[in-house]
């Protein structure tokens, strides 16, 4: 019975310092307003990709990141390219379709098997699209998530 009536006490005491807080607020905000004035948020999530790009990422984890790397950096065997500097503009500026060809046929002589095996023609086109995220640098090393992904976590209760 005494519990019952310690958490209506608290419970009506956060509501007053509450309410204090609200009326207080337009007060505190008019004196501090030239003092400083708050940033706009303009920081972009560098991992936030569309669901295209996510699905070349695991596709990439999957098969690609054993020869080219993980997160498309540092390959581990010495034929295999680094792909971000292959799709890169400053780099060899590889075309889309020399990608898609590469990786549907392989280079045999190179030790890259041909994916189209395993990979239909739209996997192949996400690898591309994870890969020139990478390579266009705006896509940082780690685990991309998508817009989905967090909608559906803030729904969680």
């Amino acid at each position: 019975m005494r519990t019952k009536h310690v958490v209506r006490a608290s419970l009506i005491g956060a509501w007053i310092m509450g309410a204090a807080v609200i009326a207080w607020a337009p007060r505190a905000r008019q004196a501090g307003a030239a003092v400083a004035t708050p940033m706009p948020d303009t920081v972009r999530d560098s991992l936030l990709v569309s669901d295209s790009i996510y699905q070349g990422w695991k596709w990439w984890h999957v098969y690609c990141f054993r020869c080219h790397g993980e997160d498309a950096m540092h390959p581990i065997l010495p034929t295999a390219p680094d792909l971000r500097w292959a799709l890169s503009p400053t780099g060899a500026n590889f075309p889309r379709d020399s990608f898609f060809n590469t990786a549907w046929n392989g280079r045999p002589a190179k030790g890259m098997p041909a994916w189209n095996v395993l990979l239909d023609s739209a996997a192949i086109k996400e690898v591309y699209l994870y890969v020139k995220a990478r390579s266009d640098g705006w896509l940082k090393p780690g685990r991309p998530h998508r817009l989905s992904d967090l909608q559906q976590k803030n729904k969680s209760p």
